[in-house]
């Protein structure tokens, strides 16, 4: 699984962010251990708003928000700029443009080869080890979640409305 290899990796991963990093793009972006973004970067987790559980990025979006910022990203499904991500914890940089972005990038990764190898890989498997759970386990509970909602008729009809670009028609549950 993608998320789990991303999350896990004993290398040291950064996400630069620019344009808009939606859907899929943020899971990928919140499974990094660091996150660069332009200043006029997007945001947003719809998951909610074409039928679907966003379960997997629960995973990683708990471990790095206040519970009130990730039920906002979450169920509302709202799109979002880079200081509202930086202010809330998502993102650990905003720099001015996409051409600022690779420079920033560069520093950061300059800063990082100067600890010892050995001692950022132990570092980066200790925080995972001291968190309440696995990122594993979380995944396997998050993924039978998203398995149920996928094969929804919510989803189904999400999807539909999504590509004819027209509003859902949420039946009552």
């Amino acid at each position: 699984m993608t998320l789990h290899d991303l999350a896990t990796t004993r290398l040291i991963t950064i996400a630069a962010v620019h344009g808009s990093a939606i859907a899929g793009g943020a899971g990928l972006m919140s499974a990094c251990d660091f996150v660069v973004a332009a200043g006029d970067a997007k945001f947003g987790y719809p998951k909610v708003r074409r039928g679907f559980v966003p379960a997997l990025i629960m995973t990683f979006l708990r471990r790095q928000l206040r519970e009130r910022d990730g039920r906002e990203l979450l169920l509302l499904g709202k799109t979002f700029d880079a200081a509202h991500a930086h202010a809330i914890g998502l993102i650990n940089w905003v720099v001015a443009d996409s051409a600022t972005l690779d420079l920033e990038v560069t520093t950061l990764i300059s800063s990082l080869l100067q600890g010892a190898p050995g001692a950022l890989t132990d570092t980066k498997e200790l925080l995972a080890e001291l968190w309440p759970s696995p990122v594993a386990e979380d995944l396997g509970k998050a993924h039978a979640h998203h398995l149920t909602a996928r094969n929804s008729a919510e989803a189904r009809e999400g999807v539909a409305a999504f590509l004819e670009k027209r509003a859902p028609n949420w039946a009552p549950k």
